[in-house]
């Protein structure tokens, strides 16, 4: 039977991790979780060599660098 390991999602990932988004390859760092807003937890992250902050969906899968 194949190994059906569970894959890793944004949810999972520490400040300061550095990852590859798998549906589109591209590179980023987990800069931080926000936990106190409306629409519940928000996971800020940057792209590599770019300095502006955006937020991805805790689903998303990655594949740490």
């Amino acid at each position: 039977m194949k190994n059906m390991a569970k894959p890793l999602t944004v949810r999972w990932l520490k400040p300061g991790d550095m990852f590859v988004l798998k549906r589109s390859q591209e590179k980023y760092q987990y800069v931080a979780r926000e936990i106190n807003t409306p629409g519940g937890i928000k996971h800020w992250v940057r792209k590599l060599l770019e300095k502006e902050h955006r937020t991805l969906h805790h689903s998303c899968h990655v594949e740490l660098i």
